[in-house]
């Protein structure tokens, strides 16, 4: 059998290498990312991520800061925040939690990162930091902790934030993939001036957990506002959401639209976000992101005012 023959010099070039090898090697799967408590610079993320690695080797991590940012900014880093990671026991496979709260470093990067969780079927978001590496019988053995992690969406397979928009805008269209139920279109208006509510079921296919404040959109037929849309407490989980909602809109407008221009009782609806409240505090980061993409929908009002005894092929 050979024997292997190291020097002094070549085992203090081969085992940092070796580690650093490994680090690259290993993967990183993120399997629940849950954002609660947002105020207008922070958020409380939980983050709790498999570390899988291939490697014989079973060191120790130290606990170090590494940033988050959007793998495109890549070579001119610039982090949104940092998170805290624990020390690790590495394993062939590791579970990692993150509970901290995020302070947002660069406001129009956490922007960014929201416009692409929101718009997109997967995003790339990667972590970088330097850590310690501990194995026994060596000296410690500084290495780099730089991944890109491939998550879904909130538009991935079943677009859920398109579509929950869609939903809010006078919640009566009927979509694919939505349980709508308990709509009411009301002949006397609640206290809090909507004229109409109502229950969805939004599907959430990715591993997120978003909280979103008071959600509130803009409703316009060809560039005429006809009212608003209101989601309160709004939290996306993953899996089916049952959501309350509640619309004040101009019915007299709405059916003059139709007596006059949409006669076959299909109103072509245009919705954009408007605003995202917590506490008082607007959330900027979420507003952009709300108010970046404008939707169009064909909506079916005539056989909700059907409901309430309108029967538009008589007006």
């Amino acid at each position: 059998m050979p024997v292997l023959h190291l020097t002094n010099s070549s085992i203090y070039v081969a085992i940092p290498k070796k580690a650093q090898h490994d680090v690259n090697a290993s993967t990183l799967e993120i399997q629940v990312q849950d954002i609660s408590d947002p105020t207008s610079s922070t958020i409380h993320l939980k983050l709790v991520s498999v570390a899988r690695s291939g490697s014989s080797f079973h060191p120790t991590l130290d606990a170090f800061q590494a940033a988050l940012f959007l793998e495109d900014t890549k070579p001119n880093i610039v982090p949104f925040g940092y998170v805290e990671i624990p020390k690790t026991n590495v394993e062939h496979e590791t579970t990692i939690t993150v509970d901290q709260t995020l302070n947002v470093t660069n406001m129009d990067q956490f922007i960014d990162y929201n416009k692409v969780v929101m718009n997109s079927d997967e995003f790339r978001i990667a972590i970088r930091g330097r850590t310690g590496l501990h194995q026994k019988g060596l000296s410690k053995i500084n290495v780099d902790y730089n991944k890109v992690v491939t998550m879904k969406g909130l538009r991935s397979r079943c677009p859920a934030f398109n579509y929950l928009l869609k939903v809010l805008s006078l919640g009566l269209n009927k979509l694919s993939g939505f349980n709508i139920t308990g709509i009411h279109i009301l002949t006397t208006n609640a206290s809090d001036g909507s004229n109409m509510n109502g229950t969805v079921s939004i599907p959430n296919p990715s591993v997120l957990t978003v909280d979103l404040g008071n959600v509130t959109l803009d409703l316009s037929v060809q560039g005429t506002p006809i009212g608003q849309s209101l989601l309160p407490d709004l939290v996306l989980r993953p899996g089916d959401n049952v959501v309350p909602m509640r619309s004040t809109v101009n019915q007299s407008l709405v059916i003059g639209m139709i007596t006059s221009s949409f006669k076959n009782g299909m109103l072509p609806l245009d919705i954009v976000g408007n605003s995202s409240v917590s506490n008082g505090q607007h959330l900027e980061y979420y507003e952009a992101a709300i108010q970046s993409n404008t939707l169009h929908v064909d909506l079916d009002v005539g056989s909700a005012l059907a409901e309430i005894g309108l029967n538009i092929t008589a007006l």
